[in-house]
């Protein structure tokens, strides 16, 4: 791929740029013309997770229905003559300094850590890697306790040391938002303005996050934990809710290890319902490991139409696939890496693994918004044969978001996934695959989760959970691409399932033989 968004508006590529110790903070203008919308001044309290969802979607359906009835309208700026932007923006930044051991890295800024923590990060995440793991233990624990919010963000370190670094902050980034939010509420209720209630509300749902991320690292609730949890992204720059990511499993030693992209609104907020889709992926074998990734500014239903919160958001995603390549290649950690994207996070994660090779083994899409029509299959670095992708029957706002935007569907024959049901299905042992009823990958309580793409027993779960740990062979439905009624199974890295028949009868016995563990897979809750 040679050029991508050619008829996008000039921007600036948004970069990581931790070269003073702080944290990466966004500045991308919108090229969008968006209602004005303000808080009223008499809200000053947190309302419940449940309630948030439900006027989330409340906001959404009454967005979109207002969109194509033409109540509002969503434009672009003017666009003409404006240059390509290439593939290579989306890629992390080239390190700007040369490689060094750690006995030299040691002795020259020794009894100066802030200045070695500053030249850590203008170093690329196969520098940091190696480095980190040559560094002795109590050289290490002093970045991670002097310059948490670097040590915390920066890729190539071991991601259980950026979970101790990101951690330890977050008694601090409470209090400090609890006395802005304090100070906010005094000053709305003097002055009844717009701008004061624009701020309460960006403040308010930055507080409930960190309430959130605080309350579910507290000591005691990770000593509770059955699923090991780290917070590996903590990015707290800015007024909203933090960027994180959060890994269920261990990255730093997982054979199998899948990033997981949500769509649209989400955020931090959503932390605990995305969790449970990430658990349930884990859940496919015990040496696996799961990275829900919310390192990006997820777009509103008005902006899905747009590329803008894709192109943002890609090389923030690219940082995190080259940053676990550069951890496994310093560690020596042989693994399989998969990325699983729903919704608008399809976009995102393909301007991501169009950008370089990251190695990554398995891309899958569920209920996509629509692929840039730039980028092929063949443009993903990912190996023939394994981008997958899969659009319930019931799922209307994937197509929707796909006509609005004029992205493509990867779901089509011609675009060249192999593609796989959501639609439910029994496989040869009776085993019942539950049907995806909606759009949503989750829901917004464990019981609400079910007739979701991640949701407990659904077929789609139970093809992603395959497909992740190289057993894509075993999934009953996989169609080749072009051939909506013929079943395949598809050949995992050691090439299993090799010359199996194309009929349906012979690929569900495959699945039925290998359902002597579909308990385990099924097993969600």
């Amino acid at each position: 791929m040679t050029s991508v968004f050619t008829d996008a508006a000039p921007r600036s590529t948004p970069r990581l740029n931790l070269a003073s110790g702080s944290e990466a903070a966004f500045s991308l203008g919108s090229s969008w013309s968006l209602p004005s919308l303000s808080l009223p001044t008499w809200v000053h309290r947190p309302i419940s997770a449940a309630r948030a969802t439900l006027v989330k979607s409340l906001v959404m359906t009454v967005a979109i229905a207002a969109i194509l009835a033409g109540v509002v309208t969503v434009t672009q700026t003017s666009t003409a003559g404006a240059s390509a932007i290439s593939a290579a923006d989306f890629a992390p930044a080239a390190s700007s300094v040369p490689t060094m051991t750690a006995a030299a890295f040691t002795t020259a800024y020794a009894g100066d850590l802030a200045a070695a923590a500053t030249t850590l990060t203008t170093m690329s995440s196969s520098q940091v890697a190696q480095l980190w793991t040559e560094l002795a233990p109590g050289y290490r624990a002093l970045l991670i306790t002097g310059y948490p919010a670097v040590i915390g963000n920066l890729e190539g370190v071991a991601y259980t040391d950026r979970a101790t670094a990101n951690v330890s902050r977050l008694a601090g980034l409470l209090a400090d938002t609890e006395a802005s939010y304090r100070s906010l509420t005094v000053s709305s209720d003097q002055v009844d303005g717009q701008a004061d209630s624009a701020a309460l509300a960006t403040t308010l749902s930055r507080l409930d996050a960190i309430k959130l991320l605080a309350d579910r690292y507290a000591p005691d609730a990770i000593a509770a934990r059955l699923q090991p949890e780290y917070l590996i992204t903590l990015q707290a720059g800015g007024s909203g809710p933090p960027r994180v990511a959060v890994a269920v499993g261990d990255v730093d030693t997982a054979a199998y290890v899948t990033v997981l992209v949500p769509g649209m609104n989400s955020s931090a907020l959503e932390l605990d319902d995305y969790l449970r889709g990430a658990k349930r992926i884990q859940t496919a074998a015990a040496d696996s490991a799961v990275i829900l990734w919310i390192g990006g500014h997820s777009p509103s239903a008005l902006e899905v139409p747009s590329n803008d919160r894709a192109i943002e958001g890609a090389p923030l995603l690219a940082g995190v696939l080259a940053g676990y390549d550069a951890v496994r290649s310093a560690h020596g950690v042989v693994s399989r890496l998969s990325v699983v994207a729903h919704s608008y996070g399809t976009a995102t994660a393909s301007l991501a693994l169009a950008s370089g090779d990251y190695h990554v083994d398995d891309f899958v899409m569920l209920g996509s918004a629509g692929i840039p029509t730039e980028i092929g299959i063949d443009d993903l670095h990912v190996p023939a044969g394994r981008v997958y992708a899969s659009q319930a029957s019931a799922d209307t706002l994937a197509g929707l978001g796909q006509l609005l935007s004029g992205r493509a569907d990867p779901a089509t024959s011609s675009w060249g996934a192999t593609t796989f049901g959501s639609d439910g299905l029994t496989l040869g042992d009776g085993d019942h695959l539950g049907a995806v009823d909606g759009h949503n990958a989750v829901g917004s309580s464990n019981a609400d989760d079910r007739g979701k793409y991640l949701g407990p027993a659904t077929e789609s779960l139970y093809a992603i959970q395959r497909i992740v740990t190289g057993q894509a062979y075993a999934v009953a439905d996989l169609t080749t691409p072009g051939s909506s009624h013929q079943r395949t199974s598809v050949p995992d890295a050691a090439g299993a399932g090799a010359g199996a028949s194309t009929t349906s009868a012979s690929t569900t016995a495959s699945a039925s033989t290998a359902s002597a563990s579909a308990a385990a897979l099924l097993a969600t809750r």
